[in-house]
């Protein structure tokens, strides 16, 4: 009887020690490995273009907004009707971080920034190729989606290279970038669109 109740008592005592080496290891594992494999440069050049394409967006929302009378009247339109270029815009810019984000979670934050890019330039095109006001919506929605991406997956980029406990001065310099925007948008818009012409705004 007495054999039988020491075996399982030494047996219990075996596998939680080793239970135990095994959390340690684990955990002294973890500590070795580091957050992210970039180095602190890189990451610091992450950061950055990360904020300069957050910029993008407001920048380019803002910019044309001293020219929408020249657009007005160059477009043979109304001024309630030429609102829908920035009301579409906005709608845009509010829909599609939605889906960008999404998307970034499948191929990867690097493939959604170069594909919206892309978009973001093709939609810049057609707004200064534009001769309708119908033209000039359309091309603005796809600026819209092309530019918010970062919108939505920036702060996701930034968590992914910073542990939490370095992530405040990183996102502090990623929000330069979509807060600068409409306080540079204005001044930079106005200056070519007084001296050069609105449709120069978007290239």
């Amino acid at each position: 009887m007495s054999r039988d109740t020491v075996a399982p008592s030494h047996s219990s005592t075996t596998s939680k020690h080793s239970v135990d080496a095994e959390k340690k290891a684990a955990a002294a594992d973890a500590q070795e490995l580091p957050y992210s494999p970039f180095s602190a440069k890189t990451r610091a050049m992450i950061v950055i273009i990360t904020a300069l394409t957050g910029l993008v967006s407001p920048l380019s929302a803002n910019m044309y907004y001293p020219s929408i009378t020249k657009v007005r009247d160059d477009l043979h339109t109304t001024q309630s009707a030429i609102t829908w270029t920035i009301t579409a815009y906005v709608i845009a810019m509010a829909v599609f971080p939605l889906l960008w984000s999404n998307l970034a979670d499948f191929i990867g934050r690097k493939p959604v920034y170069a594909l919206s890019m892309l978009i973001f330039t093709c939609g810049s095109v057609g707004c200064a190729l534009s001769r309708s006001l119908t033209a000039l919506i359309a091309s603005r929605v796809v600026q819209s989606a092309g530019s918010s991406a970062v919108q939505g997956a920036g702060a996701g980029t930034i968590s992914d290279i910073y542990p939490r406990e370095q992530r405040g001065t990183a996102l502090g310099i990623y929000y330069l970038g979509p807060l600068l925007g409409p306080c540079l948008g204005p001044l930079i818009g106005g200056y070519i669109g007084q001296d050069v012409g609105w449709r120069w705004v978007f290239w």
